[in-house]
């Protein structure tokens, strides 16, 4: 079932349906698709004369993939009453996507020039088997000769030129057959984008009574899978204006076995959802495991190899569908003019936002992973909509650096992007001398000592923001002591985003100069105890 199934519900009869009703044939083009995630639903609309009495639109070639139970008409026109909707599959004999069909037959035609070539080719070396029997015995065998002594000049001759023209139609046929097998080989890739193989269509027939006859716009709308679109961003950071240019654009992609041609495109953030209901909390029982089993093994007169699992409560809880908000529940983006989508399932961009925000540099450096500086530009997004997550380009003054995975922006928050590593800051890593052993002549205790200097050396011509990050370990039983050692340099946030032991120090680097942190602390614990370390 499809997820859209949920967009649309089918018509009911409410007007008879006489013998009599006569057929009025519906050529609705598609005028408008509204592309979700996942899957789509596709608008088609015709201007249609409707005799007066009752009388029935029938609308043919529909694609079999469409979710029959989101098909919904329209006229617009409030005298004509709408009765029972009949659906029918209908097979034929031929592809239903012309543009498929078309290929199939120059594949078809392709093949039958190789196969003639072929027939070419095997004349030929049969005339050349002949002509080279003849050529290795020339004067026959036995008392009868083959060829005449007087007419031999001539049958060399003709045998020359025949044997020459026979290689040359061989030559030839296989340069034509290279050709052909490039053409088919092209066709074939071009044909994997499109092929369906799908011989069925639709044909919907609707019942309509009218007063009169009238000129009215009828509609048809149905959901379909196979189509979906999603973000792809792109950063560009300017380091000496500061300032960061988003664009964002869709990238939609369909392969529903009908072009979309010369329709409006909407996209949309909604996500349909077969079980839109709020999840309901069953109850919950505990027991004891030993009690329960001997409950179980009182009741169960069979072998103790066999045993049931009873589970009670109801069923597995369904997440909540996930809903991005712009008019408060979602955001809907209208591709400006008619466009135009292929069903060969290559992904075509469209271009929905740019905006530039003034941000802040800082340079970020976790020395545990990596002895680099890493660029980031702050920001506040002051957006009315949310910009959903996903893969972000990004090129630092109109040089591409790399790409990253963004969370979600939402509107009012902090926003920080990556820009790579900066070359311009030297991040070097030094250890010194500690003073490691057990201490104590009674009760023993062990002294490890960690003791790192970094040193950060800004070879930009401006002052830049720096930020390290490190940790200390986290003392989990009451015999372990954790202590910073003297000389070490204080961070300036401790606990970072609420990680215990993560350490965050801020720093300024002026142009050309080192700053120095020194990161030292000791663990103390009983020497007979073996510490363990986890993350």
């Amino acid at each position: 079932m499809s997820a859209l199934r949920m967009v649309a519900a089918s018509l009911i009869a409410v007007v008879a349906i006489p013998a009599w009703a006569v057929d009025v044939p519906v050529t609705a083009r598609i005028d408008e698709v509204k592309v979700y995630s996942e899957g789509a639903s596709v608008t088609r609309r015709s201007q249609i004369t409707i005799p007066a009495g009752t009388n029935r639109l029938v609308f043919t070639g529909l694609p079999a993939s469409i979710d029959t139970d989101t098909l919904r008409i329209a006229v617009a026109n409030r005298d004509v009453r709408l009765g029972a909707i009949e659906v029918e599959r209908i097979t034929d004999k031929e592809f239903v996507n012309a543009q498929e069909r078309e290929m199939r037959e120059r594949l078809q035609k392709l093949n039958d020039q190789v196969a003639a070539l072929q027939d070419d080719i095997a004349t030929a070396e049969t005339q050349l088997k002949l002509i080279d029997s003849l050529a290795t015995t020339p004067a026959g065998t036995g008392s009868k000769a083959a060829v005449d002594a007087t007419a031999l000049s001539s049958v060399l001759t003709t045998m020359s030129t025949s044997a020459a023209a026979a290689r040359s139609k061989v030559r030839e046929a296989k340069l034509r057959q290279r050709e052909i097998n490039k053409d088919i080989e092209k066709t074939n890739a071009d044909l994997q984008k499109i092929a369906t193989a799908r011989k069925q269509t639709y044909e919907v027939r609707a019942f309509i009574e009218s007063p009169a006859a009238v000129d009215a716009a009828v509609s048809v709308e149905y959901a379909m899978e196979d189509a979906e679109w999603s973000w792809v961003y792109e950063a560009r950071l300017d380091t000496v204006a500061k300032r960061v240019t988003l664009s964002r654009q869709a990238s939609v992609e369909q392969s529903s076995g009908e072009d979309w041609k010369n329709a409006t495109l909407t996209l949309t953030t909604a996500r349909p959802s077969e079980d839109a209901a709020t999840p309901e909390v069953a109850s919950l029982f505990l027991d004891l495991a030993e009690k329960e089993a001997n409950r179980r093994r009182a009741a169960a007169p069979a072998s103790d190899e066999m045993q049931e699992i009873v589970v009670t409560g109801t069923h597995q809880l369904h997440r909540a569908p996930v809903t991005i908000i712009q008019t408060d529940y979602l955001a809907e983006y209208r591709i400006p003019g008619r466009v135009t989508l292929d069903s060969d399932g290559e992904p075509r961009l469209y271009p929905v936002a740019e905006e530039q925000v003034d941000v802040t540099l800082r340079a970020r450096i976790v020395p545990t992973a990596s002895q680099s500086a890493f660029l980031e530009a702050l920001f506040r997004y002051e957006g009315s909509a949310p910009i959903q997550g996903g893969e972000l380009q990004l090129y630092r003054d109109g040089a591409f650096v790399g790409r990253a995975s963004i969370e979600s922006m939402l509107p009012g928050e902090d926003v920080h992007l990556p820009f790579g590593a900066d070359e311009r800051i030297q991040v070097v890593v030094r250890d010194e001398p500690k003073q490691s052993g057990d201490r104590g002549l009674v009760s023993k205790t062990r002294v490890d000592e960690h003791k790192q200097r970094f040193e950060i050396t800004n070879y930009h011509s401006m002052p830049i923001a720096l930020e390290v990050v490190d940790r200390i370990p986290v003392a989990q039983n009451k015999d372990i002591r954790v202590e910073a050692l003297k000389g070490a340099t204080d961070p300036t946030t401790r606990d970072l985003d609420g990680q215990s032991g993560v350490m965050l120090w801020q720093i300024t680097a002026q142009p050309r100069q080192t700053a120095t942190i020194r990161h030292y602390y000791s663990v103390r614990y009983p020497a007979d105890q073996i510490l363990s370390r986890h993350e």
